[in-house]
């Protein structure tokens, strides 16, 4: 087991954070600002000052997000502590977050996430409808550790809330337009309208379009890769008919196409000392087709709110990818792997909760049912040119329900004392089938098909208790559970390998202090965690039809423990600085089964099977509980500083953020060093100005300026090379706004 901390003179930037004991949540900086802005989060689904609960939340606003430059929810990746927010590499669009060291990448919709993602208060259960472009963006709420009881299933590591913009009701908008490096050009525009019939509407419509050229280049076929184009449109009309009740109707679309990615290989030798070339038999392909509609009501009652969000999300997902990494299709002892996905789904819910605000000075609660459907269907075309070539193909079904029942509810035991206790009860049911057929020398051979009806159910238990010191701190200490759904092999080449596999759990337990200091100057968060995980759903090895597979089953047990200090100060009028810190100790404490695939015989470590595949080859069951876990970096730290200079004309805005994080394992299955990204740490900045009457704005901004190479992710498919993703280089370019 590696320790956590890290010595003075590899980690300079870490220490600097442990040395002022800080760590910076982003929030906005207006203009002359002299204390620090009360951020409202919803995190216990009710209107509240994040500095009042008793969870680890990082909060970032719409500005926030236009400071850092942001384009997507990757963009400020490495600003809060012990959160990798990255792109799954192999698959387009599909997210690879992971949050106190827990982490989860597969990009087949059956297999249910372990951070849940909530777009303003509606699940996405499909994960490559969850990369939206940060625009339109009131506020996103990153919740650390399992938040089972008000959010559900699937928040085994926390949770990723995204509130779009409301209408205002006050006609007024803006226009922005940007141009960058590798091609990029981004027009945003938003508007809001006056209210009409009789002040009881009002509406707004936002929509955003973003071309970009890429930055990697694929020797085969000469073009580049990491090509970009989005379309995204979000509408929202808003109806206050009285005083006492409000209906919002959201509508939002994205159309993306995307050529790529660029993967690298690292035993190509054509592209070997250049990161940004990729040597694939073509340009792969993605199209990405996501709309989601959300009616949200609220009804304000003599003691309470009740609330109702309804849902309605629909996907569709092309997907043409080179997996193996090579230029040598079709040529013994290479092989190639090419794989089509091609997704189409779509998910409805409700919720129906109500939030008390007057039952009693000593009591607050909310408490609410839930119930969300999806019907989806995923064709699997997977084809390995060898010879002779084989392959498969595969038509997934499922349909799934889920039910859940949750109560939670804040008492005053004493003037200073409050104890929370929550829970929830869900039940999950499935039903699935696949059918697949093996493919030898382009023949298809008789297919196999397996229909599955399968349910879990559990209770997500929470308990708080929290002591406020006077109206600007307080501690708290909590325990609480997070559960994922069971489910199913969608890769299975034989009926036994579909599973099902059944839920994970986690037990978490926390201590944390919120405060306010120098008169709202200073804020200064710390918490610190232990979370205990059984039955981890884990990818292992499996003998397949024609090759050994990649299944998921529950194997693992692990924990994971650390903290994260956050601190933001404003020693001048107009001066905001931070720092981030956030320290990780992840280990398997129970691993014994085979993640490689085939070898020669050896005997089993740890007890396990041992399994004839071939002549000569053998699964084995190895003691993996020294794999590093995914995603879970010792050490992650940044330090961020936006400065406002009042000029005779206007404002001239500069930020600065350095981002640090330490070395970690990108892929969880081999500790081989090909799959490390090294520690790095980036710099981004820009500079700002704003008209006296801040209808105009212009900014110069910069990437990843000390121009690192930054990989996002590593990925092996069989016995195919390791194939590495990188972050683009340095890159630059200006923005022009109009505000109307």
């Amino acid at each position: 087991m590696r320790s956590p901390f890290i010595k003075a003179e590899k980690h300079s930037l870490a220490l600097l954070a442990a040395s002022i004991i800080a760590a910076f949540p982003v929030q906005g900086v207006a203009q002359g600002l002299s204390t620090l802005e009360e951020v409202i989060v919803t995190a216990q689904k009710r209107e509240e000052s994040a500095q009042e609960i008793p969870i680890s939340v990082a909060a970032f606003t719409g500005e926030s997000f236009g400071r850092l430059g942001a384009t997507d929810i990757t963009s400020v990746n490495g600003i809060a502590p012990n959160i990798v927010l990255q792109t799954e590499g192999l698959v387009p669009n599909v997210p690879m977050f992971s949050i106190r060291g827990m982490s989860h990448s597969d990009p087949d919709p059956n297999s249910d996430p372990k951070t849940s993602t909530i777009i303003d208060g509606v699940y996405v259960p499909f994960v490559a409808a969850t990369m939206l472009d940060m625009f339109d963006i009131d506020r996103v709420e990153i919740l650390r550790g399992p938040q089972g009881t008000l959010f559900g299933k699937n928040n085994l590591a926390g949770t990723i809330s995204v509130i779009s913009s409301r209408p205002t009701g006050e006609f007024g908008g803006k226009i922005s337009a940007s141009a960058g490096e590798n091609g990029l050009q981004h027009y945003k525009f938003k508007v809001n309208s006056d209210s009409f019939a009789n002040d009881t509407l009002s509406a707004k419509l936002a929509g955003s379009y973003r071309e970009y050229d890429g930055y990697t280049r694929n020797i085969t076929t000469g073009n580049k890769l990491n090509e970009q184009q989005v379309y995204s449109f979000r509408g929202a009309i808003k109806y206050i008919p009285t005083d006492t009740f409000d209906a919002t109707l959201i509508a939002d679309y994205t159309d993306d196409k995307f050529t790529g990615p660029g993967g690298h290989s690292v035993d190509v030798p054509e592209i070997q000392g250049d990161v940004y070339k990729a040597a694939l038999n073509f340009d792969p392909k993605t199209k990405t087709d996501s709309t989601g509609v959300t009616l949200e009501a609220n009804w304000d009652v003599e003691v309470g709110t009740l609330t109702s969000v309804i849902g309605y999300r629909e996907l569709n997902y092309d997907n043409h990818g080179d997996f193996d990494g090579t230029p040598y299709a079709g040529i013994p002892p290479q092989q190639a792997l090419d794989v089509n996905r091609n997704f189409d789904g779509d998910n409805s819910s409700i919720e129906l909760r109500f939030t008390s605000t007057a039952w009693d000075d000593r009591i607050d609660y909310v408490t609410g049912v839930y119930y969300s459907e999806d019907d989806w269907t995923q064709v699997n075309d997977v084809g390995v040119f060898q010879t002779p070539s084989i392959g498969s193909y595969g038509t997934n079904k499922q349909s799934s329900k889920s039910y859940a029942a949750f109560a939670q509810g804040d008492i005053t035991i004493l003037e200073d004392w409050t104890l929370t206790l929550g829970g929830r009860y869900t039940k999950d049911e499935k039903s699935y089938s696949l059918e697949s057929a093996p493919v030898n020398n382009g023949v298809v051979g008789p297919a196999f098909f397996v229909k599955k009806n399968d349910d879990w159910d559990h209770f997500s238990p929470r308990v708080a208790v929290e002591y406020r010191f006077n109206d600007d701190v307080m501690t708290y200490a909590s325990v609480s559970d997070g559960y994922k759904g069971g489910g199913y092999n969608s890769r299975a080449t034989l009926p036994e390998l579909v599973g099902p596999y059944d839920e994970e759990k986690v037990t978490a337990y926390e201590v944390g202090i919120k405060s306010d200091w120098m008169d709202g100057k200073m804020r200064l968060n710390a918490a610190a965690f232990y979370n205990e995980y059984k039955d981890l759903q884990v990818a292992v090895q499996r003998p397949g039809l024609v090759r050994a597979e990649s299944i998921t089953t529950n194997v693992a047990k692990a924990e994971i423990s650390g903290f994260e200090i956050e601190l933001t100060i404003i020693p001048m009028d107009n001066l905001q600085i931070g720092v981030n810190l956030g320290v990780l100790d992840s280990k398997y404490t129970d691993f014994c089964d085979d993640t490689e695939g085939a070898s020669a015989y050896m005997p089993s470590n740890c007890g396990g099977f041992e399994i004839e595949v071939g002549p000569g080859q053998w699964l084995i069951a190895e003691d993996q509980t020294d794999l590093d876990l995914a995603n879970a970096p010792d050490t992650s730290a940044s330090l961020i500083i936006d400065y406002d200079i009042p000029v005779s004309l206007g404002m001239v805005s500069l930020h600065g953020d350095w981002r640090y994080t330490d070395k970690y394992n990108t892929w969880g299955r081999s500790n081989q060093k090909d799959f490390y990204r090294d520690s790095v740490t980036l710099f981004n900045a820009h500079i700002t100005f704003t008209d006296m009457d801040e209808r105009y704005a212009l900014s110069v901004f910069g990437r990843n300026l000390t121009d690192e190479e930054v990989m996002s992710g590593a990925v092996q498919t069989g016995a195919n090379p390791i194939t590495q993703f990188y972050q683009p280089p340095r890159e630059v370019g200006v923005e022009l706004t109009y505000n109307f």
